[in-house]
């Protein structure tokens, strides 16, 4: 039994939840963990087992349908996605857009999805071959274009359509191009996003840019963003932040990993049932088992979220010593 001196219960469930739908992948991403370690047997998320987790929370405000995996390749998705919707939540996820058949492009639109998220990392052919790990360049942006082109031939404002760049060396270069290619498609939205480093594939911290900006990588970004002003396009960086000062960085301090919120606002639940502290940790944790904090398939979420592990975790973050999951965000990559 939980020790109330020792663990304090969080009395209110996280209202933002990440669902991973499937753990499979139609990508080989070259920054991506999954691509080199296999952390998981391979699941899709069924859409009863969604509605078992979901019904359980008293309140979900955003819900989070990506984890390491493409989300179309989940024949369940749209049902989820109109579930959640019936039920007034926010819900959005990444992609690759690969399987985004003009079929799918009409059901997105019809599913009232919020925000579709589609990950490039590069502005040509080779260069998103070399980082994505397929070359499926050319249909990605025949892909984007035609939903775009379909939400104004229906005029339809949803989903938010935004093209999504991981900066790094091997490509910062073609970000200026990048903001050029989302206005040839009509794309209203580019977020730019600092690269998780693991040690797999380009995903080392030869690759990194935080903390690192040269003039010239200083002056991609501007053009970038002179452009997109230009264009009239958000340029935008994830943790809302722009992308200069995210790449800046800011004054990492004794604990930099303890500015983040997520312990306490929200869960990422596994394809599995397995339930993470928050995205990152798959790709930062050096012990995956360790960082696991219980199963949403077999215990009730509240006895999970208010558990010994829980809150082990919560009381390991507010040390002086980062939980293994964090020691890697804090120090290079942050919300």
């Amino acid at each position: 039994m939980n020790d109330p001196k020792r663990l304090p219960v969080v009395a209110e469930m996280p209202r933002t939840l990440y669902l991973e739908t499937t753990n499979r992948c139609n990508s080989k991403c070259q920054t991506c963990v999954r691509t080199f370690v296999t952390l998981e047997p391979p699941k899709d998320l069924t859409l009863a087992e969604l509605k078992g987790i979901v019904d359980q929370f008293p309140v979900l405000e955003r819900v989070v349908l990506h984890g390491i995996g493409e989300p179309l390749l989940n024949r369940e998705l749209f049902e989820m996605i109109a579930y959640l919707k019936a039920k007034g939540v926010t819900v959005l996820f990444n992609s690759d857009a690969i399987s985004l058949t003009p079929k799918r492009a009409e059901q997105l639109i019809e599913s009232h999805l919020d925000e579709f998220r589609v990950s490039m990392d590069g502005a040509t052919r080779e260069t998103y071959g070399k980082i994505r790990g397929v070359d499926q360049f050319d249909r990605v942006v025949g892909n984007v274009s035609h939903l775009l082109d379909l939400q104004r031939t229906l005029e339809r404002h949803t989903p938010r359509v935004s093209i999504w760049f991981t900066a790094m060396k091997a490509n910062l270069d073609e970000l200026p191009a990048f903001v050029r290619l989302a206005a040839r498609i009509g794309v209203p939205e580019v977020y730019v996003q600092r690269l998780v480093y693991n040690g797999h594939g380009m995903a080392v911290a030869d690759q990194s840019l935080h903390r690192a900006l040269h003039e010239r990588e200083q002056q991609m970004i501007e053009e970038a963003g002179e452009l997109a002003r230009t264009f009239q396009i958000a340029f935008k960086a994830s943790g809302l932040t722009t992308p200069m000062e995210s790449l800046e960085g800011t004054e990492l301090g004794r604990r930099p990993w303890s500015g983040c919120q997520r312990p306490w606002t929200l869960s990422y639940v596994t394809a599995n049932g397995n339930v993470l502290p928050c995205c990152i940790a798959p790709w930062t944790a050096k012990n995956y088992r360790g960082a696991l904090l219980g199963n949403a398939f077999t215990d009730d979420f509240s006895s999970i979220w208010n558990g010994e592990r829980y809150q082990q975790f919560r009381e390991t973050f507010e040390s002086d010593v980062a939980p293994d999951p964090c020691r890697g965000c804090g120090l290079l990559w942050s919300i």
